[in-house]
């Protein structure tokens, strides 16, 4: 499984390492620039070049995977790939463009969003019909033990949109959502690899791979930001990744819980969002209006903790979340109860980190990487 890990893995790396600076280039001459905002920390604008580097290294080899399956590469190539690979990709080619008519339509409402700074409103109102799309109209939902017609349904389009937005709300700090996007792709690889499945770990290892090749440019001090236009299309790949993957394996034993995968894997994007929710309910403010002050990253780097902290911290815990989702595949009983806790116990770490208070000192001094509070 290494030589097939690293087969997805690595040329995404590279090609995203390739592309990032060119998209930069892009996104300066087509005026896609983060400006500046009260909500935002950045002090001076920014490309938003990043999404659309991710999204080209993803789609140019899912493009290389469809010729595959369509048999459509020159017998010289054919020769040299291993049977079971063009055999499986034959048989996944349908879901394949499936998953790619979802990502192409998420990619371009997160474009639009970038460009023209859509409303609150408009831009929820259009991702429950795209997410609507996708689960209707590209058959890309969860097969969870519902029976009631169109539950199962309605629960995968606020899945997608909640992922989405849990997502959307990492990339308020430098690196944040290109680290930990990779690690929760990494995570569900793994764990999927672990019980011989291909199809969504190579799909995830491709774009864990095109993130840190992004991530390079986007680690504090960024050079360029994800945007919308990324956020919006991994949080879709996170979504709709979790829901074709198969996780209950009756044969090998695995536990009926073991469903709960995708929320051990999302569990700190989520709790975040939840947090951030609640903050600014509390608050009277619209719970999907951004500001500077209620994410995790806000908090921290008011505390003057370094922006390449924050990154490390948060990816920390979404390590640990993660091996305890690859972990999930093969416990029964105390063990797997054992396991939410740890999960719980990260999940504490975390709201503790939120809810620490920045000394007199330091609230005296600015903070953040470029001096807003």
């Amino acid at each position: 499984m290494t030589p097939f890990a690293l087969a997805a893995f690595l040329p995404a790396l590279v090609l995203a390492a390739a592309f990032t600076p060119l998209a930069r280039r892009l996104a300066l001459a087509a005026n896609l620039l983060a400006a500046v905002r009260p909500d935002r920390l950045h002090r001076r604008e920014q490309p938003y070049g990043g999404g659309l580097a991710i999204a080209a290294t993803v789609a140019l080899i899912a493009a290389g995977a469809w010729i595959v399956g369509l048999g459509s590469v020159p017998a010289a190539v054919a020769d040299h790939l291993p049977p079971h690979v063009v055999a499986h990709l034959e048989a996944r080619t349908p879901l394949l463009v499936r998953l790619a008519l979802g990502g192409l339509l998420f990619f371009v409402l997160g474009l639009l969003d970038d460009r023209y700074n859509l409303s609150a409103g408009l831009k929820l109102l259009l991702q429950l019909v795209a997410a609507a799309a996708v689960v209707f109209g590209f058959g890309i939902k969860a097969t969870v033990w519902i029976t009631v017609p169109y539950v199962a349904d309605l629960l995968s389009v606020l899945w997608i949109v909640a992922i989405v937005n849990a997502y959307n709300m990492l990339d308020h700090a430098d690196g944040l959502a290109a680290a930990l996007g990779a690690v929760m792709l990494v995570a569900l690889a793994a764990g999927q690899m672990a019980m011989g499945e291909w199809f969504v770990p190579g799909v995830a290892l491709v774009a864990a791979g095109a993130l840190f090749g992004f991530l390079r440019y986007n680690f504090p001090p960024a050079k360029l930001f994800m945007g919308d236009t990324g956020t919006a299309f991994i949080g879709y790949l996170l979504a709709a990744l979790t829901m074709v993957a198969r996780y209950y394996f009756p044969s090998r034993g695995t536990s009926p819980f073991v469903v709960l995968v995708p929320l051990a894997i999302l569990a700190v994007p989520l709790f975040d969002a939840v947090c951030v929710v609640v903050v600014r309910l509390a608050r009277g403010r619209h719970p999907m209006r951004g500001d500077a002050t209620s994410h995790l990253g806000h908090r921290m780097l008011a505390r003057q903790v370094p922006p390449w902290a924050v990154v490390l911290f948060a990816a920390s815990a979404t390590v640990a979340t993660g091996a305890v989702s690859v972990a999930m595949y093969r416990l029964h009983g105390i063990l797997l109860v054992g396991m939410g806790c740890l999960v719980a116990a990260v999940l504490m770490t975390v709201l503790m980190a939120r809810l620490a208070r920045a000394s007199p000192q330091q609230a005296r001094r600015p903070a953040g990487p470029e001096g807003v509070p």
